[in-house]
């Protein structure tokens, strides 16, 4: 469809404002399915690993998809973007969500079950991704293995749910309601309202999800080209480029709920969209596609280093006793331009 992306300016071009089309439509469909989180009475932090999490993170299933069904680059595009993905949700988000935190309280603090309960069963999702990384393969039982942990990862939630709709009060839900409404105005979002109908969130879903899959399609193609042009390696353009672009929507929709005072949304959000990302984004294309695609552990064991590295800053970051402060968002930085100076590393064969 994009084959008229042909040259290195063009596709510039391209990637910035295709970039920009991907925020605004998942930001779009960030309100509507908080819209709906609310209407079902989910609670912040489960809404924030799966609805969120979910609309967030829909530009790199959308990556892995098409890498796979029509570009048929899984290896170098697919994976690499959700590794990179990754490493920046899980450290630059929380760090944006810090400064842009304001509740009523000079520190941040997040509910320690939910930083373990995430941290858990992302850890997990590493692990079996590495291990079949490891393997030289992925099959379709690579995918169901991977899916059945987002399974069981979303029955931790019910349970969460449950629990919170027993303690819920009709008061609480109003305060909520009023509160999105507020923000909804605050931020010029006429075409959404906290009351809006089954039907019309549908329809938005529908259209946010069209708009991603184009802007996705393009990007790729647009990052194709530039690495033809610069003579870098395609591994190298998906884990920094793409990966970014694809992360927008997430760090826009964390800073949101921060900025409402949801410190507990922001960073689930955050956790929710890499644990998403692995499992389903990476899980369903390779069982639609139905085949064995080589895998290469040399290439990606950077990668999951830094996946584990960034994990565990953020993690000890977040259970710090007194809450996270912003000189903290500071060390989540210099991990991820460590990240980035490995890459670039790569690029440049310092590693061989």
């Amino acid at each position: 469809m994009f084959s008229w992306i042909n040259n290195f300016g063009l596709a510039v071009v391209v990637l910035i404002f295709m970039s920009w089309v991907v925020s605004k439509a998942s930001d779009k469909l960030g309100d509507v399915l908080h819209v709906l989180g609310i209407k079902l009475r989910i609670p912040t932090s489960v809404r924030g690993a799966t609805f969120d999490a979910i609309s967030s993170s829909f530009p790199e299933f959308t990556t892995a998809m098409i890498a796979v069904l029509i570009y048929k680059r899984f290896a170098d595009v697919g994976v690499p973007t959700i590794a990179g993905s990754g490493i920046f949700n899980i450290l630059l988000i929380p760090m944006a969500s810090i400064f842009a935190f304001k509740g009523k309280e000079l520190l941040l603090k997040v509910d320690k079950k939910v930083i373990y309960r995430d941290m858990i069963f992302y850890t997990i999702a590493i692990g079996a991704l590495a291990l079949f990384t490891y393997l030289g393969k992925y099959t379709p039982f690579t995918g169901v293995v991977l899916v059945v942990i987002y399974v069981f990862y979303i029955g931790v939630l019910y349970r969460n749910t449950q629990s919170y709709r027993r303690e819920l009060t009709q008061n609480e839900i109003s305060k909520e309601k009023r509160e999105l409404e507020e923000f909804l105005e605050e931020e010029e979002e006429e075409d959404v309202e906290v009351d809006m109908g089954y039907g019309a969130i549908v329809l938005w879903i529908a259209i946010s999800i069209f708009f991603i899959w184009i802007s996705i399609d393009a990007i790729i193609q647009s990052a194709i080209v530039i690495s033809s042009t610069l003579n870098i390696p395609q591994y190298v353009v998906s884990v920094i480029i793409i990966a970014a672009c694809t992360s927008i929507p997430d760090t826009l929709l964390s800073v949101k709920s921060s900025r409402m005072g949801d410190a507990e949304g922001a960073i689930s959000n955050a956790v929710g969209s890499n644990i998403f990302d692995i499992c389903v984004c990476l899980g369903l294309p390779m069982i639609i596609a139905g085949k064995t695609i080589p895998a290469n552990f040399g290439q990606n064991i950077g990668s999951f280093m830094f996946l584990i590295v960034s994990m565990l800053t953020t993690a000890l970051l977040l259970l710090k006793e007194k809450g996270v402060t912003k000189k903290d968002a500071f060390i989540m930085l210099g991990v991820y331009i460590l990240f980035l100076g490995y890459v670039i590393g790569v690029a440049l064969n310092l590693f061989v």
